[in-house]
């Protein structure tokens, strides 16, 4: 099985000895992204292949590639009709509490179908909304058929639609033994169900605009690409968040400040123990109670931009006011315990 990898390895390795910066096309990504997810070559083979793509950094057409194959390998649950699926990373926030569960609990409780698709945290990463779903509601799971009943009785579901693949768990266990958060962790992000509303989170940087390429030439006419803080979807509480929308096929750039919805704060979220997981639970239950705070504003942003995916005509403003309602009348605290219970 190694002797299937060299070849790429001799092909690709320019880009850390020297030699020309060889990027992979859409198709030879494809092509060996599904050889390692079918157990060929070795760890170490695997592990130069996560450090060129990481040294040379992992162009539109490398991670489509790679997300086709490995899209290729999972049954997807049918989704309820506007569902917006937030694809979230194993990266996490190492800052401050991730708000994305709350988030997906109040737009969920103002009527649009959510489906969190989370992972729990990278060994040497911060706390995830995967961590936090676990902590709260149940044990995440990859079966669609599960994900369909969810849906069933609710607006609200999660999964992890890698957990079963022996593929990917090599994949991660390669990334967590190296501290190589790559290509891999990226692709997640881009294992959403075909058709379906897609938001994701990009780190700040250049890489907004491959971000958005791969989910246009992955055919989401409906996305939403946020360069939230700490490298999440949670948008800043002070500052203006910068992101790219795809709406009806069209991208176009996406800026918002929590002054332009009327919520003022003067600091943002940030962890103040050193039990994280316990902190954020706390900090989310805060949240869905309307308890005031710099993590209010910013779930209250972040689920008025899900709304917005499922309602485009609708003014962001309009779609927050929709998830503090959503809050304020119990709903979404009621959704999220209904899990537990």
């Amino acid at each position: 099985m190694a002797d299937k990898i060299r070849p790429w390895l001799k092909r690709i390795t320019g880009a850390i000895t020297g030699g020309r910066t060889y990027n992979l096309s859409e198709s030879e990504a494809q092509e060996l992204f599904y050889l390692f997810l079918d157990g060929a070559g070795t760890d170490a083979q695997l592990a130069v292949f996560l450090s060129v793509m990481r040294s040379k950094g992992t162009t539109a057409e490398e991670l489509v590639g790679a997300a086709r194959a490995a899209r290729s390998r999972i049954v997807f649950p049918q989704l309820p009709e506007n569902c917006v699926v937030v694809a979230t990373s194993r990266l996490g926030k190492h800052t401050a509490p991730p708000l994305g569960l709350a988030a997906a609990a109040a737009a969920a409780a103002a009527g649009v179908p959510v489906l969190l698709q989370a992972s729990p945290r990278l060994r040497w990463g911060g706390l995830t909304p995967g961590d936090l779903w676990q902590e709260m509601c149940s044990p995440l799971t990859g079966d669609a058929h599960h994900v369909e009943s969810m849906f069933d009785n609710g607006p609200l579901a999660c999964w992890n639609p890698t957990i079963y693949d022996d593929g990917w768990q090599r994949l991660q266990r390669i990334e967590d033994e190296t501290l190589l958060r790559g290509i891999p962790d990226v692709v997640t992000k881009l294992l959403v169900p075909d058709g379906s509303r897609a938001m994701s989170a990009a780190v700040p940087g250049p890489v907004l605009g491959i971000a958005a390429n791969a989910q246009e030439s992955l055919q989401h006419r409906h996305a939403l690409i946020v360069q939230g803080f700490d490298g999440s979807i949670d948008p800043s509480t002070l500052e203006t968040t910068r992101g790219m929308r795809i709406v009806d096929g069209v991208k176009a750039p996406l800026r918002i400040h929590p002054g332009d919805v009327a919520l003022f704060e003067s600091d943002e979220p940030h962890f103040l123990s050193d039990d994280h997981l316990k902190e954020a639970a706390d900090v989310t239950h805060q949240v869905l109670l309307g308890v005031a705070s710099p993590a209010l504003s910013s779930t209250l942003l972040s689920a008025g931009l899900m709304i917005s995916l499922a309602k485009p005509n609708d003014s962001v403003a309009s779609c927050v006011a929709l998830a503090g309602a959503a809050i304020r009348s119990g709903a979404a605290q009621r959704l999220l315990e209904s899990f537990r219970d």
